[in-house]
């Protein structure tokens, strides 16, 4: 009686160890998360993203009241990165999601500064990790932004080559509503004031398209998308069309030899309903139609 006793206890207990995960939890959450503290106010995006070259990486995320954070460091490595005003590594906090939002910047000030950690490079599942911190800017009345105490965990990067030049494929890809869209119809062109690059989704799977606008003679870096411009970007879904209020577009090339150009892209709007709403993930490589030989 007594050994049977003892082997009940034995069975209960192994069955309490597995319903509280021991022996047969699934590890520690792998989703991605970028979080901190602004002015000592917490700050959260749930759906961060990145962008990784040879020679650099763009981790950026919107919390849901739409504030957004992008840190840019000039390497594709693990390590710690110096941002500030002469090194070309920044770190910029956009406050809200009107159309007169200014950016907070660590390039706006000699007195911009930060340090951004790159913990982990994981090439087998394209995630990215690490921890940030830095005082930032307002060029128009030189105001600042304190973000402290930034992580970021598991945030899935897109990889792009900016020095194998050698291949092309003719591509327009978005990320929307947390799906991945690859456009049917891409339609680019530049004239004399724009490279113009619409990417259509066909109309049996949704009725949308991302369209592009920038300087004809834009070069290699990042560029931002404001309502202002002087490169812009629409989300069109049916027949309604939400104008981007910030983000930015990444070029990675730009041939005007060849007609080729190359990029990522990412921004923010409001819906009908004043929600922010992102477009992440996008990527182009496309040739355009040249309709002027004028541009110097």
């Amino acid at each position: 009686m007594r050994r049977v006793l003892v082997i009940l206890i034995i069975g209960v207990l192994g069955f309490l160890l597995l319903s509280c995960g021991g022996g047969g939890a699934s590890g520690p959450d792998s989703s991605p998360v970028m979080f901190g503290l602004v002015n000592s106010t917490n700050w959260r995006s749930a759906n961060p993203r990145a962008v990784l070259t040879e020679t650099s990486l763009k981790v950026y995320g919107t919390s849901a009241n739409g504030q957004t954070i992008i840190l840019n460091i000039n390497s594709g490595e693990v390590g710690e990165f110096v941002v500030s005003e002469f090194n070309g590594n920044y770190a910029e906090f956009i406050p809200n999601m009107s159309a007169g939002a200014t950016r907070y910047s660590t390039s706006n000030s000699e007195n911009g500064q930060g340090l951004i950690r790159i913990s982990s490079i994981d090439e087998e599942s394209r995630t990215v990790s690490g921890s940030f911190s830095f005082k930032a800017y307002r060029a128009s009345d030189n105001t600042f932004k304190t973000v402290t105490d930034g992580n970021f965990s598991n945030v899935p990067y897109q990889f792009y080559s900016v020095t194998d030049t050698s291949s092309f494929q003719s591509i327009f890809v978005f990320r929307e509503s947390d799906y991945n869209w690859t456009t049917e119809t891409i339609t680019a062109e530049r004239n004399d004031t724009a490279i113009l690059i619409i990417g259509e989704c066909s109309r049996t799977e949704a009725w949308q398209s991302v369209t592009l606008w920038m300087s004809p003679t834009i070069s290699a870096g990042v560029h931002y998308i404001t309502p202002s411009g002087p490169v812009y970007a629409k989300f069109q879904q049916g027949f309604y069309e939400y104008p981007a209020v910030n983000g930015s577009i990444t070029i990675i090339s730009n041939s005007t030899t060849e007609k080729k150009i190359k990029g990522t892209f990412f921004f923010n709007y409001l819906d009908n309903d004043s929600q922010t709403q992102s477009i992440t993930d996008g990527q182009f490589e496309v040739l355009y139609e040249d309709l002027t030989e004028d541009i110097q």
